[in-house]
């Protein structure tokens, strides 16, 4: 696996590469690309992805769907 640049900061970048790892991100193998932009575009989507795990994590003390988090919701407020 090649390091993603996600901040600019390398042990912020080990990090969310580890979380990520930890998190099942990397469970598909990665397919071939031929271009800088597509690399850029898929490191901005999993920094995307670790920030969304992150929060739903820090809010609800585990990582749920966004779609199993907003029924939650629904029907405490309910």
């Amino acid at each position: 696996m090649t390091q993603q640049i996600y901040t600019g900061i390398a042990n912020d970048d080990r990090r969310i590469a580890a979380e990520l790892q930890a998190m099942g991100a990397f469970d598909q193998p990665a397919e071939e690309r031929d271009s800088k932009l597509a690399d850029i575009w898929h490191a901005a989507g999993q920094f995307i992805t670790w920030m969304r795990w992150k929060g739903e994590y820090g809010v609800y003390g585990c990582r749920v769907g966004a779609s199993e988090a907003y029924r939650r919701e629904k029907a405490h407020l309910a």
